[in-house]
């Protein structure tokens, strides 16, 4: 059976962590701050045990808990600097990589990221932020 999942394994990395080198990212690169507010939306929404992620360059890959063996599909939020595909100036990209090669790929305004992004963990991984009153 052909797979177009990642065949590698996933390693995540703490949240806070995370947080913290996106915060240093974004007072040097302000197109950096949707990266930021994903982040801590994940952390402030307690949905962080909910939700693995790792990075690289600073993109966003999460895939939900507990974390998948290989291979397996993932959401992958681009940073401005993306080696694989950086969205156009004041734009976020988020790319939901599919075990079936159903990909699908949306570039929005970067004030639409946190919105964006819940939207694709709900959709593909069923996990909602928590109602807010």
């Amino acid at each position: 059976m052909r797979t177009h999942g990642r065949d590698v394994r996933f390693r995540p990395r703490p949240w806070a962590k995370i947080l913290e080198e996106v915060q240093d990212s974004a007072l040097w690169r302000p197109d950096y701050r949707y990266t930021k507010a994903i982040v801590s939306s994940v952390i402030d929404s307690g949905r962080a045990d909910d939700l693995a992620c790792s990075t690289s360059l600073l993109d966003l890959m999460i895939v939900p808990t507990p974390v998948p063996q290989p291979p397996y599909g993932l959401v992958v939020v681009r940073g401005p600097v993306s080696v694989s595909r950086a969205p156009t100036e004041g734009n976020v990209i988020i790319e939901h990589q599919s075990l079936t090669g159903h990909h699908e790929v949306l570039e929005r305004p970067a004030d639409e990221a946190v919105p964006l992004f819940w939207r694709f963990m709900i959709e593909k991984f069923g996990i909602e932020p928590p109602h807010r009153q």
